[in-house]
């Protein structure tokens, strides 16, 4: 997967856009902070964590659709609709996880092995 700090999330089985301004956890206060003191995610937003296997909701105000992804950007656990307060585990393959707007997961039908590819945005010079 190429870097990027921002850009897109695609599942190339499916050839659907999952999201079109896409985050991506780098520093460890990011990853820290996560979702954590938003009050939405608009449909289209989302955010990838890296070297992670599991996440929780506690004290977000939102619901959210969760994809765990492996080394090769496989899914590897498809989880629809995580409400606030709860916690979900990847496989033992797990190397990242998706995190997306609510009801992303029902428009674009994503399943275990499907394989998602990150599309940076380009920056101006």
């Amino acid at each position: 997967m190429a870097a990027f700090e921002t850009g897109s999330a695609v599942n190339v089985t499916t050839q659907k856009e999952l999201g079109k301004s896409i985050s991506k956890a780098v520093t460890f206060f990011q990853r820290t902070r996560g979702l954590l003191g938003r009050k939405e995610l608009k449909k289209g937003e989302g955010l990838y964590i890296p070297q992670c296997r599991s996440i929780h909701t506690f004290f977000m105000r939102f619901t959210i659709d969760v994809l765990f992804i492996d080394g090769d950007n496989r899914i590897t656990r498809v989880v629809p609709g995580l409400v606030p307060f709860r916690i979900a585990f990847g496989p033992r393959n797990t190397a990242g996880v998706l995190e997306l707007s609510a009801g992303t997961l029902n428009d674009n039908r994503c399943v275990t092995g499907d394989k998602i590819s990150f599309i940076p945005i380009r920056k101006e010079l």
